[in-house]
């Protein structure tokens, strides 16, 4: 019986080493295969990009040709000349090592000049190298492009030299030329660098020499690319690394050893499996409880919190003048020159007086700078100080029938009319202000463009007191800030009634985090091809003590604008980073959460810490986040190294609301972003316009071509959300699926199955098989 058993141990060994053996070897060819084909297109890849490096850099000869054969540089300086040569060099920001204009063949213009001393009032026609007088030659004869190299220049590197002879009026007129550096140009191409190790790359002319790597891989049966570009052809050879081959046969030997080993331990287990039982009984049982052990270890090593850090600022102020400077300073502005605030309110209430014992017309115009914080920010105070002293001397200089000018402080002033006859008068006056700055104030060689945004408040249909005429007149300038910059507006009843609204309301929001009136609701995304939730939306929601809900759409820009959305959306962010954490740890899933970021926020020089700091404090991984950025503000280049800081982190970046107000397709080429999100706007028509249709496919296919991740919002229906599938946006968020809901009512949907809600995929698939 004992001898029946080895034998059948002995046919089951054998059967399992022979099919494991040929899986192995299909396997291991399958990895060498592989490996090859991704060589090959790594050196295929490695060809196109350093042609596409060489077209580009080369087509500086298009822009000087263009260029010389204009006028052939006649009635031109040689400063203008350079400029001009320096543009396009500039421009390209390639691999060029120099431009230069030969006239005669004399080298007259060189730029860069540095590092390029030595070829300046060179005779090309007559160099002593014979590669260079050769090339002369045929582009004397050819009247074409002609190109050289690579060959040690003068300049002492490896070179590739572009020239082009012209004519003028049938007669030589000189010489056009660009140099390339080589090792340059296999930097700017990714032949050369940290991102090109897993190949062994030498590059060289059909039967000449490497010029590039060793020329012993064309030997050693390489795999071969070319690149021809104008009378050139270049052939690329290169070589696998070795220790990819080897780690082939490193996974081959280990799975081996591996399997060899189970057999082993199999057969052993088997011949003494009675005998040791019980002993084995103990051992698991011990090293059970040192894994539990060890388990609640690590469990408890993972535990960490983070102590935030706090800044303190200390700011001091010096004031000692004189006696007469005192004087002058209760009633002037020490900056502009110009009457201050209390010296008008004097001048204010002495012609209302006046004008109500005349019966007669008065007008107070309030007006400020837009965006002068930005100026004061970005270029320093003392910019700011000298931008409003240039705009005080141009008005100063309009010579406007102002009564009296006077600063109130910061970038607001004021002005006050009392000889006019009608509101025309005032309007002209207006009229004239805006377009005194429509020509750029110029400070330290910098040019800034001014608006100015006025509100005027008539006597005395505008208010009574001087108090409240210059409070209307604020009120107006704040209306004509927030409709249109650089415009002006005449205050009315209706306006005061509105900023009170909205004051009584900015008082009860900066009370509303500390009272818990600030609630966040969930909104999942479905991925209807994975037919499953794949992220959630963090909003935000205001439950105001006596109105019940407010609309985000009134509250959200009143806490931009008074800077409160900076710490709201911190707490929102942490806050729904702490709950996703929760789920993940909770239910085992892998769902992202994206939270919306505003432009005010990205203005933040602090966010990317931040950011950082929140997703250490509750532990939640950066890819399972993604920040959503508004379009409601026209993005400028400032904002991209912080959006560029966040993505280096590993966090996904969209665009929402995308195609409806100052998005562009230069955003998603300049900007990191991972992902758009289709408008509701246009997903409502989808079955109703066929403009709303071909614009839902156009976007789907730019962010295809651009290969981002695309989900549409506000799908209500079934037929709004098979149209979108059916064109290629499989992620789907709206009321079809889920309606916003608090974070308990998640923990339920998490868990529900979408097969009733996805039934339109069956019908779609079964109609696409008949």
């Amino acid at each position: 019986m004992r001898t029946l058993h080895l034998i059948l141990i002995a046919v089951i060994v054998t059967a399992i080493v022979s099919s494991v053996e040929a899986v192995l070897g299909n396997y291991e060819n399958a990895l060498l295969h592989e490996r090859k084909l991704s060589e090959e297109s790594q050196l295929s890849s490695r060809a196109l990009a350093l042609k596409s490096v060489i077209d580009r850099n080369f087509n500086l000869m298009a822009s000087l040709e263009a260029y010389v054969n204009s006028d052939f540089l006649k009635g031109k300086s040689d400063i203008e000349v350079l400029n001009y040569m320096s543009s396009l060099y500039t421009g390209i920001q390639g691999s060029a090592l120099n431009v230069l204009i030969a006239p005669g063949g004399i080298v007259k213009y060189v730029y860069p000049l540095e590092g390029n001393e030595s070829i300046m009032n060179r005779d090309l026609l007559h160099d002593p190298r014979g590669n260079v007088q050769a090339q002369v030659a045929r582009a004397l004869n050819s009247k074409g492009m002609t190109i050289d190299g690579p060959f040690r220049l003068i300049q002492g590197k490896d070179g590739v030299v572009a020239r082009k002879a012209f004519y003028h009026d049938g007669e030589f007129w000189g010489l056009i030329s660009v140099g390339l550096d080589v090792q340059q140009l296999m930097v700017d191409a990714g032949v050369k660098g940290k991102d090109n190790g897993a190949l062994q790359v030498a590059i060289r002319k059909p039967g000449e020499p490497a010029f590039y790597g060793d020329d012993r891989i064309f030997q050693m049966k390489p795999m071969f690319a070319t690149i021809t570009f104008s009378d050139n052809v270049w052939e690329l050879a290169a070589l696998p690394q070795q220790s990819a081959l080897q780690h082939v046969s490193q996974q081959i030997r280990f799975i081996r050893s591996s399997y060899i080993s189970v057999l082993v331990l199999g057969l052993l287990f088997y011949l003494y499996i009675v005998r040791q039982r019980i002993q084995l009984s103990r051992i698991v049982r011990e090293r059970t409880q040192e894994l539990l052990l060890a388990n609640e270890e690590l469990t408890a090593m993972n535990e960490e919190l983070t102590v935030g850090e706090q800044e303190l600022q200390e700011s001091t102020r010096r004031l000692q003048v004189s006696e007469q400077k005192l004087t002058y300073m209760a009633y002037h502005d020490m900056l502009t020159g110009i009457y201050n605030r209390t010296h008008f309110q004097t001048r204010l209430q002495e012609q209302m007086e006046l004008q109500q014992e005349r019966g007669g017309l008065l007008a107070v115009l309030f007006f400020d700078l837009d965006n002068f914080k930005i100026v004061n920010d970005s270029h320093g105070h003392h910019i700011g100080d000298l931008l409003l002293q240039q705009v005080v001397n141009r008005i100063q200089q309009a010579e406007l029938p102002y009564h009296t000018f006077a600063r109130f402080g910061g970038d607001e002033f004021v002005m006050l009319f009392t000889a006019f006859d009608h509101v025309q008068d005032i309007r002209q006056v207006c009229e004239r202000l805006l377009d005194l700055f429509k020509a750029p104030c110029l400070i330290a060689n910098r040019s800034f463009f001014i608006n100015l945004s006025i509100g005027i408040a008539e006597y005395p249909h505008g208010g009574t007191t001087a108090q409240c005429i210059l409070k209307n007149a604020d009120i107006a300038m704040y209306i004509a800030k927030k409709e249109s910059s650089g415009s002006y507006i005449f205050f009315n009843r209706q306006m005061e009634s509105n900023t009170l609204s909205k004051l009584e309301m900015g008082n009860h929001l900066r009370q509303a985090m500390t009272r818990n009136e600030l609630e966040i609701v969930y909104q999942p995304q479905v991925d209807c091809e994975q037919g499953r939730i794949v992220g959630v939306e963090a909003l935000l929601r205001w439950k105001h003590p006596t109105k019940g809900y407010i609309s985000p759409a009134e509250f959200i820009p009143l806490a931009e604008e008074m800077g409160l959305i900076i710490p709201i959306g911190e707490w929102v962010l942490r806050s729904a980073c702490a709950q996703m954490e929760a789920w993940h740890k909770q239910m085992g899933i892998s769902v992202a959460l994206s939270v919306n970021l505003s432009v005010r926020q990205l203005h933040d020089e602090r966010l990317v810490d931040k950011v950082r700091l929140i997703l250490e404090e509750t532990g939640l991984e950066p890819r399972f986040l993604e920040m959503e950025i508004t379009e409601n503000v026209a993005m400028k280049d400032e904002q991209l190294d912080v959006l560029r800081e966040l993505r280096s982190l590993g966090i996904a970046i969209s665009v929402d609301d995308f195609g409806t107000k100052y998005s562009s397709l230069s955003y998603l080429k300049r900007f990191p972003v991972t992902k758009i999100k289709l408008d509701q706007s246009f997903v409502r028509g989808v079955h109703t316009d066929a403009k709303d249709r071909a614009m839902v496919k156009a976007i789907i296919s730019v962010a295809n071509y651009f290969q981002l991740n695309i989900i549409a919002e506000g799908v209500e229906t079934e037929e709004q959300a098979s149209f979108l599938v059916e064109n290629g946006c499989k992620q789907i968020q709206g009321y079809y699926f889920y309606r916003p809901m608090f974070a308990e009512d998640m923990l339920l949907v998490l868990r529900q199955s979408l097969r009733s809600k996805l039934a339109f995929m069956e019908v779609a698939a079964a109609e696409g098989q008949a």
